[in-house]
């Protein structure tokens, strides 16, 4: 529920920034507890807070951009 969410989510943003993937983490979950989509589940606070952890560094993980390096060009 919240991988899918997330995952769906994610795939909007316009910039991959930490701030952005961290906001987006935060209020999706949050909006999911407001719901009250866990209600019947057995999770903890805890274990929500661990979840949305994973979930910011998996994105970060995966929208990391890599950093341009020159190009090298050979003699002749």
């Amino acid at each position: 529920m919240m991988a899918d969410s997330i995952e769906a989510a994610s795939r909007s943003l316009k910039n991959y920034t930490d701030e952005a993937i961290d906001k987006l983490v935060e209020n999706i979950v949050n909006a999911q507890i407001k719901e009250g989509q866990f209600f019947n589940a057995p999770i903890t606070f805890r274990e929500i807070t661990t979840a949305k952890s994973v979930f910011k560094k998996k994105l970060k993980n995966i929208y990391h951009a890599r950093v341009s390096y020159p190009e090298v060009k050979k003699k002749k």
